[in-house]
């Protein structure tokens, strides 16, 4: 007889366990909702900011841009996440990632990025870590503390060695010595260990601040794609006031 069904499975399949077991035939299977706990794990463990959090490389609007030009080169930015996914396998044997670069905040680079990230942990179940470039830097410089549970040694290793780390706003930190020195240790950890990076920035790779060693790693380790120079922040920012002003105001 197998084990009864309970409201902890979403499916109402198993117990919540993510086993089914059939005590007749003496078998034991997987539940389907085993593999959506492991999704949602490794969503938790990406750190992607909520309010990027159930976006899809399908529902990154490209019809919010201005003009039939910046519509264009979004598009094609879309496509190339959309291909990065299909053709993951290769991207990770190659340790190739994407670097996302517009002169203009707000231009989407985050939330094509954080959407292919969503897209990467839900179908090829990768193991993807967002983090800003100023969190990150806040992250080490914590581990110096006394009170630290983990040192700088142990947060480098894990950052270096994630599958897919998504590195936001690369260009926006000073490069002191210490910080050119870690990005470096970083960079060249996951370019050595062929791991994927997303990057996004303000500039395209040549502009970076940084010293030479970390540039030429970047442009070994990342196709350059670039978005429109135009913010649709706000233009997205005003079409959800105004979808809530229908609720509202009904």
């Amino acid at each position: 007889m197998s084990q009864n069904a309970t409201s902890s499975c979403p499916f109402s399949v198993c117990d919540g366990s993510g086993m089914i077991i059939d005590q007749e035939k003496n078998s034991v299977a997987f539940c389907k909702c085993r593999d959506a706990k492991i999704v949602d794990k490794k969503l938790e463990f990406a750190n992607i900011p909520k309010e990027f959090y159930e976006l899809t490389i399908k529902s990154f609007d490209t019809e919010v841009y201005s003009t039939e030009e910046n519509k264009s080169k979004a598009t094609l930015a879309k496509r190339a996440a959309a291909n990065f996914v299909n053709n993951y396998e290769t991207m990770a044997e190659l340790g190739k990632g994407i670097y996302f670069y517009s002169y203009v905040k707000g231009s989407g680079k985050t939330r094509l990025a954080a959407s292919l990230g969503n897209a990467l942990v839900k179908v090829k179940m990768a193991r993807v870590k967002f983090i800003t470039t100023v969190d990150l830097l806040k992250a080490i410089q914590n581990t110096y503390n006394k009170e630290s549970e983990i040192t700088e040694t142990e947060l480098l290793y894990a950052i270096k060695t994630v599958d897919v780390l998504i590195l936001d706003d690369i260009g926006v930190e000073t490069p002191k010595t210490w910080v050119t020195e870690i990005f470096y240790n970083i960079i060249n950890g996951r370019m050595v260990g062929k791991k994927i990076t997303i990057f996004t920035s303000n500039v395209p790779i040549e502009e970076l601040a940084h010293d030479e060693r970390i540039k030429n790693r970047i442009e070994k380790m990342a196709v350059p794609i670039y978005l429109p120079d135009e913010s649709i922040r706000s233009s997205i920012a005003k079409q959800e006031n105004e979808d809530l002003q229908e609720i509202l105001f009904k």
